[in-house]
């Protein structure tokens, strides 16, 4: 049903649609299957912000925004807005289910349990989605003008593979006409994920259609490589690769593509570059090179293929939510109160992912840290100065040994004499270790008065391991490696 821009009024009557089970849940919202009150099916995906934003009025905003957008585009591969719910228990939007699983799980599956054609499935799930942007950038008004919808968040995790093999793009939260984008990016707000962005987008420049054929580039690179593109140990690496990295061969990191990896590398290069205007320009026309490549070399699979790609994992966990909404429509039917059964399990597909990482109050915003390469070297001499300062006092404050002379003697003892006044030594770099002078061998001649101990010298040692210096992080893994 379409969905106007201006909601009514909030009202006490009862939701049309009920909730039966939670299946995800994001930075800003959750996302549960339910059903129309009183009937079992059709089922639907129910999006309802989180408890601290659902009072909002510029959240509540952005999500009529969202469900706007969506409801007007009708094609089979966009997951669209069938419905808003707006009353005094909050705001909710009625999707589309889509039962499958996320292209990013569908990557992950394949790592860990490879089907027989994994890259003509990957292309195949590409060519869907392709569509779908095609169909959201060819958005009209009433008037049939053009109104330049820019998607801002493609990634594997917003791409649902249902599981008859059909392929849809989904979360429209960042999803904005040109004019709408242009006064959000003026803010210096980086919205979306960032290994995805276009290199113009991160440089704050004017942006069009081709953002989401950039993102889409990387979408196909990492599914026909099962490995993150650009993605570095932190924000700031990350953003530095998208604007400068090229994307490795595909037979360097896909030697299964055969001849066919040169080709799509070709492809790919167009999809990825990084100047907008030597850019492939538009989904459609992304879909088209895809398609002559995967015909050419046999690698293009149906939508029945794409279905059976589905390992035994991904089939276990998806009957693990057919059991959890079968339990919450027993639950409605005995009168028991459905939302019971809002328990932990595998993770949703059906639902817009929202990055876990960043998010504000309306939209997914990411604040790019500057690294600091002097923290670590700071954080190492202060500690080294400690310990040499601690060891100091302790010196000073330990009384001298009181010696009595031997009977043999018979000049008298001469006092000591004075200390010469202590200075610190210079601080060492880091990676050296400090360790005391090491003791004089035994004398055989008398006992000399106590004199200043000489200042601990600075000895080089091994360097130590990468993982004991302060601040050291542990390279990000491969997220589709994950077990």
């Amino acid at each position: 049903m379409a969905v106007s821009a201006s909601l009514p009024a909030a009202t006490a009557r009862a939701r049309r649609y009920e909730a039966l089970a939670k299946i995800a849940s994001g930075g800003t919202a959750a996302v549960w299957v339910g059903a129309p009150r009183g009937a079992a099916a059709p089922l639907v995906a129910i999006k309802r912000p989180h408890a601290h934003l659902a009072d909002d009025p510029s959240f509540r905003k952005a999500l009529v925004a969202e469900a706007v957008i969506a409801s007007r585009v009708q094609h089979p591969n966009v997951v669209d807005v069938r419905d808003v719910e707006e009353d005094d228990d909050g705001i909710q939007l009625v999707m589309r289910y889509v039962e499958g699983a996320s292209l990013s799980e569908m990557i992950r599956s394949w790592s860990r349990e490879p089907p027989p054609r994994a890259a003509a499935c990957a292309l195949r799930i590409a060519l869907d989605t392709c569509a779908g942007l095609a169909a959201l950038h060819d958005l009209r008004d009433e008037a049939g003008r053009l109104l330049g919808v820019v998607h801002r968040d493609v990634s594997p995790a917003n791409v649902l593979v249902g599981i008859d093999g059909v392929a849809s793009i989904t979360d429209f939260g960042l999803a904005k006409p040109l004019y709408a984008v242009e006064r959000t990016t003026s803010e210096g707000a980086l919205r979306g994920k960032l290994g995805y962005m276009a290199p113009e987008y991160v440089r704050g420049k004017d942006i069009d259609r081709r953002i989401d054929v950039f993102a889409m580039g990387v979408v196909v690179w990492e599914a026909l490589a099962k490995k993150r593109l650009f993605r570095g140990e932190n924000d700031a690496a990350t953003l530095e690769r998208v604007q400068r990295m090229s994307a490795p061969s595909l037979a360097s990191v896909a030697p299964e593509l055969g001849p066919a990896a040169g080709a799509l590398d070709a492809v790919l290069a167009r999809a990825l570059a990084k100047d907008p205007e030597a850019r492939t320009a538009t989904a459609e026309a992304l879909a088209h090179e895809l398609e002559e490549v995967a015909h050419t070399f046999g690698l293009l699979a149906t939508h029945e293929e794409v279905a059976a790609s589905f390992g035994p994992t991904l089939q276990a966990e998806l009957e693990t939510r057919r059991a959890r909404v079968r339990k919450g429509l027993e639950a409605r039917a005995s009168g028991a109160a459905p939302l019971s059964a809002d328990v932990s399990g595998p993770r949703a597909s059906v639902a817009p992912t929202v990055p876990p990482l960043r998010a504000d109050a309306v939209e997914p915003t990411v604040k790019v840290p500057k690294p600091s390469r002097a923290a670590p070297v700071l954080v190492a001499i202060g500690l080294v100065s400690a310990v040499l300062a601690a060891g100091v006092v302790a010196w000073r404050r330990t009384p001298p040994v009181e010696r009595t002379p031997t009977p043999a003697a018979s000049a008298p003892i001469a006092p000591p004499p004075s200390a010469p006044p202590f200075t610190f030594p210079p601080e060492p770099p880091p990676g050296i270790t400090v360790s005391a002078a090491p003791p004089a061998p035994p004398s055989s001649s008398p006992p000399a008065a106590p004199r200043a101990r000489p200042a601990p010298r600075a000895t080089a040692s091994a360097v130590p391991a990468p993982s004991d210096v302060p601040g050291y992080k542990k390279p990000r893994p491969n997220p589709y490696d994950r077990p």
